[in-house]
């Protein structure tokens, strides 16, 4: 196992006991995408290089534990977890652990991801390492993945490739609306066509500096446009202004964070790290846009 693992899977090495060891893994391509199938009868642990491609991991039976991007994330029934391309991983398999793994090249999510943009992403493609099966979406992802994973093992009937490239198109627009990354809130606005350039200059300048205080003035600076001719583009062509948009970034990722659970992690540490000095303030608008307090959100993940 542990030769067929870092030879074929790329793994960097394999441990587990020795004694009543039993393990499965299978692996299957799909186009560009791939799906694989592991089951180890007692605890095992596996460690990967940095790839070319997001991982992600969906528990079938029991639990495990990945650590990768600087997070640690508990996998099973309750949660998924996804490992960034460029990242090193670790991942300890609990006894009698069973998942699912689908692997998504880089080059073709930011293809992807452009199409659904309608713009040329700026930046490399970072992901939420942890999401919960009770968000939007995720039940039917693992049920997606499931189903083509059915389809695509090798003992079953060929599909017809027109319909394996749809299958697999179809694929990679679901991780990337379900899965959280450093462009899903451009995802969850309508389509920016109609917008100016400078708009969507804007909000990806926003995006990337949530983790700290943004004025006004530095997003004239960096889009180059008058300070009044931005609050005007964005009431027109979004509905708010940047300052609210900005707002609803540092919320969701304050979320993001919440959910992973990390022991370490306080809703006060939370706050700061996404730039809310103010707590009383932080949890009146996390409330107005989650529907519960942050404290609550941290309580369930854990």
């Amino acid at each position: 196992m542990r030769h067929a693992l870092i030879h074929f899977y790329g793994e960097q090495a394999f441990s587990a006991a020795a004694e009543g060891f039993e393990g499965f893994g299978s692996y299957v391509k799909l186009g560009s995408a791939g799906f694989g199938f592991c089951r180890y009868q007692t605890a095992a642990e596996a460690k990967f290089p940095e790839a070319d491609f997001a991982r992600l991991q969906i528990a079938l039976r029991g639990s495990g534990r990945t650590a990768s991007g600087g997070s640690t994330v508990d996998v099973d029934g309750d949660h998924y977890c996804v490992s960034s391309p460029g990242e090193p991983s670790r991942l300890e398999f609990g006894s009698e652990y069973e998942q699912m793994i689908i692997r998504f090249p880089n080059d073709a999510l930011m293809t992807t991801l452009e199409a659904m943009l309608g713009v040329k992403p700026r930046g490399r493609l970072v992901f939420a390492p942890c999401a919960r099966i009770d968000q939007p979406g995720a039940q039917a992802l693992r049920d997606f993945g499931l189903f083509l994973a059915q389809h695509v093992d090798p003992s079953h009937p060929r599909l017809p490739p027109l319909m394996l490239r749809e299958f697999e198109h179809a694929l990679m627009v679901s991780f990337l609306s379900v899965a959280r990354h450093n462009f899903s809130d451009q995802l969850d606005r309508d389509a920016p066509d109609t917008a100016p350039e400078y708009v969507r200059l804007a909000e990806e300048y926003i995006a990337n500096s949530w983790n700290r205080a943004i004025t006004i003035n530095d997003l004239a600076a960096v889009t180059s446009v008058g300070v009044r001719s931005l609050f005007k583009a964005f009431q027109k062509h979004r509905g708010y202004s940047p300052m609210a948009f900005a707002k609803s970034v540092r919320l969701n990722r304050a979320r993001e964070m919440l959910l992973q659970g990390d022991p370490s992690r306080s809703v006060t540490s939370v706050a700061f790290a996404c730039g809310f000095s103010n707590l009383g303030h932080f949890a009146h608008d996390y409330r107005q846009k989650h529907g519960e307090l942050p404290s609550e959100t941290l309580a369930r993940a854990r």
